[in-house]
């Protein structure tokens, strides 16, 4: 991130205002990519709804899994993936491209391959998106996934304080790797302390997505703004300009009814009016960039004709909740006319359970679980979807 020097209070007003008047970013993430990409038919109908309603942002999920199967490193097989981020920017209107991943070693090794290997802007990934969820204690604790993975193999503790240090340094080196090259940066939190938020700003970073996880029943303007501010002040400490960006979830325990019901980008509206309204000088050095919606199989297909709608249906679409979770957990899937096969695997890859469902929606009892990462993973005909579950004791 380009740093900017300390501003009179004046002048950062006007900043403000000016940001405040326009919404540049309108996006979300595109869960399951992996089962999208190949498929005509499940590419255009994702392009098409951020086309018809306004979006012009999309990210990523298992884009690892994508490389997987088709090296986005070798010019030939990342060819099919270069011609759908062509397709969303000349198109659907889609402005930029982000990828999703959960450490820096992925975005220097085919991210920044990926795009040195594609001169076109058209075909670019435009933002590296850190998502690495330090914050939830389960997660990270003696034994769990991102212990073992990342915090004990490179020298942190595994605890929330271990897995911030080790978060602040891949945030760095991310930045400084999406910026030679004319990308950006961007980081999704959950929450954290006002020592932390400073030292977020620091990282350089050039977006910050703040995750506004709130019931439907609750959705209010007011309520809203209380259960982000603590964390925009946080980010304010530093006295340094950032871009923030709240991030919605659409998931049936969040706000899916209320988003059935109004518009997507209202939120924004109302968070931009409470900033608007703060007294607090803290304000000045928040600059709202635009919205963020989790994700696209949740999000109700508003503006989509009834044959679009159909063509969606084939694409298979998977909800786990509550997550994280401690003794039940419901799985929901799309798959209404086919029976699926249903497993869940430790850290490790054993697979702890499987059943074949037939209904749309299946309950399972994850008491017995240990605490930890876990990954559930749905199968109907050529179609597989795997979603990460955090067991909590």
């Amino acid at each position: 991130m380009i740093m900017m020097k300390k501003l009179p209070v004046l002048v950062l007003l006007t900043i403000l205002f000016f940001n405040l008047q326009s919404q540049n970013i309108k996006g979300f993430y595109v869960d399951g990519f992996n089962s999208i990409l190949g498929n005509t038919v499940r590419e255009d109908s994702v392009l098409l709804f951020a086309k018809n309603n306004g979006f012009n942002y999309i990210t990523l999920y298992n884009v690892h899994q994508v490389n997987s199967v088709t090296p986005l490193t070798n010019t030939t097989t990342a060819q099919v993936f270069a011609n759908f981020i062509n397709k969303a920017k000349t198109q659907y209107s889609i402005t930029e491209v982000g990828v999703a991943a959960e450490n820096y070693t992925f975005f220097r090794n085919v991210i920044y391959v990926y795009n040195q290997q594609h001169s076109s802007p058209n075909q670019k990934v435009d933002v590296y998106n850190l998502e690495f969820e330090f914050w939830i204690s389960s997660s990270v604790t003696s034994g769990s996934y991102y212990c073992t993975t990342y915090l004990q193999p490179n020298g942190f503790s595994c605890d929330t304080a271990g897995a911030f240090g080790f978060y602040k340094k891949t945030l760095k080196r991310i930045d400084s790797l999406a910026n030679a090259t004319g990308q950006k940066s961007e980081a999704y939190f959950g929450f954290f302390n006002a020592g932390q938020g400073k030292q977020i700003v620091q990282t350089g970073v050039d977006r910050v997505l703040l995750s506004i996880y709130i019931p439907s029943a609750n959705y209010s303007q007011s309520y809203q703004y209380n259960y982000v501010k603590p964390r925009l002040q946080s980010l304010a400490t530093d006295n340094s300009n950032i871009k923030v960006m709240p991030l919605y979830s659409s998931e049936p325990s969040f706000m899916q009814t209320w988003v059935n019901a109004n518009p997507f980008f209202l939120p924004y509206t109302n968070l931009a009016s409470s900033l608007t309204a703060e007294t607090g000088l803290w304000k000045n050095y928040i600059q709202l960039e635009g919205i963020q919606w989790f994700a696209y199989s949740f999000l109700p297909k508003k503006n989509l004709t009834t044959s679009i709608l159909d063509n969606i249906k084939e694409s298979m679409s998977v909800s786990v909740y509550p997550n994280p979770a401690k003794d039940i957990i419901t799985i929901e899937t799309s798959e209404l006319m086919n029976p699926v096969q249903l497993s869940i695997k430790n850290i490790l890859g054993e697979e702890v359970f499987m059943v074949e469902i037939c209904q749309s929606s299946k309950e399972i009892d994850v008491s017995a679980f240990v605490q930890g990462i876990y990954f559930v993973t749905v199968y109907s005909n050529d179609k597989l979807i795997t979603k990460k579950l955090v067991i909590e004791k």
